[in-house]
């Protein structure tokens, strides 16, 4: 774990953070090489970048604080700090800033398929912030895989205050590693994805892909996780149920939209 990182000229920077902004400039980029490869306007569309940016950050704190419950959620918006912002929240609240973008601009096609390429990498650069910064953790496991977080940690400081560990502990226990396990996922869609991209009938199919994807492989790694709250009904936790809804919207949409081939104006 490294949550600070030294860089030169003697600059001290929060990992979390520092990862967090690179994923954000690598997607754009991505972002820009898709529209420009689908012979999109570029300009209209990076405005609704934007507007993806901005929806992203705030949805990402406000999903954070309406699920766990936060304090500060207004000091860490005027003070950048994205430590604790979810993805889930990020990636809702950049679909809506991008909606009320495109609605400024009057730019009325699908643009989540451009989206869809540069969400997954983007993720999985931030996810090196969460290994990192030490947040993100899972459950106590034995698998040989599993790694031990350091003296401050959240998983250590969690373990001290559950009396799972010793007072004298220097490490947590051993727990599934998911900021490492989001990363695979995330390269792996990236690659199915660029593979699939020009398959799908519908605009805004490939978006939906994603989130489908992305929703299903979320919903069992909460089994692995220590950090996303407690079960609440049929040993789920409300996260889980919340994704359980946006799937099976999800495949309403693909059944509506790509299989029966209902034309779709979003």
């Amino acid at each position: 774990m490294q949550p600070v990182l030294s860089l030169p000229f003697d600059i001290s920077v929060y990992s979390y953070n520092l990862f967090f902004v690179l994923g954000i400039y690598v997607g754009v980029i991505v972002f820009y090489l898709e529209v420009k490869r689908k012979k999109w306007d570029i300009e209209n569309l990076m405005f609704a970048m934007s507007g993806c940016f901005l929806g992203a950050t705030l949805g990402a704190l406000l999903f954070n604080s309406i699920l766990f419950g936060s304090d500060d959620t207004l000091k860490k918006i005027f003070e950048f700090d994205v430590l604790g912002m979810s993805v889930l929240g990020g990636i809702l609240g950049g679909f809506i800033g991008v909606e009320v973008f495109k609605k400024i601009i009057g730019h009325k096609e699908s643009t989540g398929d451009a989206f869809a390429i540069a969400i997954p990498i983007g993720h999985l650069i931030g996810r090196i912030g969460c290994l990192l910064a030490g947040c993100c953790y899972g459950a106590h496991t034995s698998v040989p895989w599993a790694i031990q977080y350091p003296q401050a940690s959240f998983p250590y400081l969690i373990h001290k205050h559950s009396n799972l560990i010793s007072e004298d502990a220097i490490t947590s226990l051993p727990v599934h590693p998911i900021p490492i396990y989001e990363i695979i996922f995330n390269i792996l869609l990236f690659i199915l994805i660029l593979k699939i991209r020009d398959k799908f009938k519908t605009n805004g199919a490939l978006f939906r892909f994603y989130i489908f994807s992305y929703c299903t492989f979320r919903f069992f790694e909460e089994f692995l996780r220590a950090d996303t709250g407690p079960s609440i009904i049929f040993n789920l936790k409300l996260i889980q149920i919340n994704l359980l809804v946006s799937v099976g919207l999800i495949l309403y949409w693909f059944y509506k939209y790509e299989f029966n081939k209902t034309k779709s104006s979003f």
